[in-house]
């Protein structure tokens, strides 16, 4: 069965937007390069689920509103494909972590921490054993976060929350004034921006991470009281069933 709407929280309300209110609309990169000696750049598949994710755009009558990015070749590429007509922008504070930078200083660290790390096959060939890494990351982001691993690349997870929250005052004020928002980055990037605007904890937002499909759709919008509410997380309905990749 192909995933939809997925929230990663039962208890997570989903709002029901106006046909003509303002949304912000949150789009993870299409399929990478995973296992080539350059992973940030769309692979042929990614570059045909951001395809289609334009045309779910095109459906929704937003794609003519202003869009910005990350200046990651994989955001910038999915951006392209997206057939925005609005004004476009990139914003850096949008860019992803290194992912296996991040991993490296964890398994530097292991001996110290004590913790496992997949076996040195998963290494060799990690789009083959994704689904170990997929169920191995939540372990390191979380020692990341409570500041117990230190990533020389990446800094300290606070600096990087911080940077990835700062502009969300600014998508604030533009659906105040009546207009929607495309933002193209990553998964790191959404789950942590969305977690802070609903208020989620730490875990949902690891959890929403390593499962954040490629090209998928995440909508919020500002109620009446101007607090966020979701109105679609990790959504992939325009997909099809094959088309749907986490890596």
């Amino acid at each position: 069965m192909k995933p939809s709407n997925d929230t990663s929280s039962n208890t997570l309300k989903v709002a029901t937007p106006r046909g003509d209110q303002p949304r912000l609309l949150l789009l993870r990169h299409g399929q990478a390069s995973l296992g080539t000696d350059d992973y940030d750049r769309l692979s042929d598949l990614g570059r045909r689920q951001a395809m289609i994710l334009g045309a779910r755009l095109e459906s929704l009558g937003v794609r003519g509103c202003s869009a910005v990015a990350g200046s990651l070749k994989r955001q910038q590429q999915t951006l392209d494909s997206l057939g925005v007509s609005g004004p476009v922008s990139i914003d850096e504070s949008l860019n992803e972590y290194v992912v296996d930078q991040l991993i490296r200083s964890a398994v530097e660290y292991a001996h110290k921490s004590g913790i496992e790390v997949p076996r040195q096959e998963a290494f060799a060939d990690p789009k083959a054993y994704l689904e170990t890494f997929l169920s191995w990351f939540p372990t390191v982001l979380s020692m990341w976060q409570a500041a117990e691993l230190y990533c020389a690349h990446n800094g300290r997870w606070s600096d990087f929350h911080a940077r990835v929250t700062s502009p969300i005052p600014a998508w604030r004020e533009q659906l105040l004034s009546g207009q929607s928002l495309i933002v193209v980055s990553s998964a790191g990037v959404i789950s942590t921006a969305v977690s802070d605007m609903l208020g989620e904890d730490l875990s949902w937002q690891r959890s929403l991470n390593v499962r954040l499909y490629n090209a998928s759709l995440t909508e919020l919008i500002l109620d009446s009281d101007e607090r966020w509410r979701a109105v679609r997380i990790n959504c992939v309905d325009h997909l099809e069933a094959e088309a749907v990749t986490l890596a």
